[in-house]
């Protein structure tokens, strides 16, 4: 394994499972002290040690600055922001609930908005880099999903600005866009009543199997916040088995 993050100090929202897990252990087998945040317990199955477990709510403006700000002084320093936490349902658009809207956009787009600004200050000094997680439905259409898509196209949109606005300070900014993965979060989707038969196959992987594991997300966060992406600013990488092509 590779040890591109000794001496580095990361911070991974959405720790506590699925993908940001599967993060948080990549990152710490390259070397990295890691802090997760999430709202559940973060747990690494006791295989490492030097992980900072922090409750915290990314939609809660004032404990996300506390959250970061513990981080850093925890760490001494900053140098990567790894924004994974994220909530999903499928439903008929027609059937969606502005409260539902809002909970899926608070969550995914929100509160990326708000822990990247929350980290802004420690990154300009430490030159770091920012890997959000948008995906697949928020670079092509996707069926039953209008508020997930709207939200992770907004990472998407976020994430381009961000990289055109922190190039200067030398704070890289780039996304990941998975397709399915096996994760407590997919698991939990109920599939939508009636749907038409045309969508059923529509963005299907040309992998077998289909599904990616968490760990394979993770292996492409971790290199796109890698000074081995230093040209790759501004980059929506898609993990999607093809599906989008």
């Amino acid at each position: 394994m590779p040890q591109r993050y000794g001496g580095r100090v990361a911070l991974v929202t959405g720790a506590a499972s699925g993908v940001g897990r599967a993060t948080v252990l990549r990152l710490l087998e390259e070397g990295a002290r890691v802090a997760g945040l999430d709202t559940a317990p973060v747990d690494t199955g006791g295989v490492f040690d030097g992980v900072l477990g922090v409750r915290c709510d990314v939609r809660d403006e004032e404990a996300v600055r506390a959250a970061v700000d513990r981080v850093a002084a925890w760490g001494g320093r900053l140098d990567l922001v790894a924004n994974v936490a994220g909530v999903a349902s499928y439903a008929h658009t027609a059937d969606v609930t502005l409260a539902e809207w809002d909970r899926i956009l608070a969550v995914n787009l929100t509160g990326t908005f708000l822990v990247c600004r929350a980290s802004l200050p420690h990154l300009v000094t430490a030159r770091g880099a920012i890997v959000n997680v948008a995906s697949l439905a928020g670079v092509r259409g996707w069926r039953y999903s209008a508020a997930y898509s709207a939200a992770k196209g907004g990472v998407v949109a976020l994430t381009r600005s961000l990289a055109v606005e922190l190039a200067p300070s030398g704070v890289r900014v780039a996304c990941v866009c998975p397709g399915s993965v096996d994760t407590p979060l997919k698991a939990a989707l109920r599939p939508v009543p009636d749907p038409d038969p045309r969508l059923l196959e529509h963005g299907r992987a040309l992998v077998d199997p289909p599904v990616a594991d968490p760990a394979e997300v993770a292996a492409a966060i971790a290199y796109l916040g890698s000074a081995e992406a230093r040209f790759a600013t501004g980059a929506v990488l898609r993990i999607d088995g093809g599906s989008g092509v």
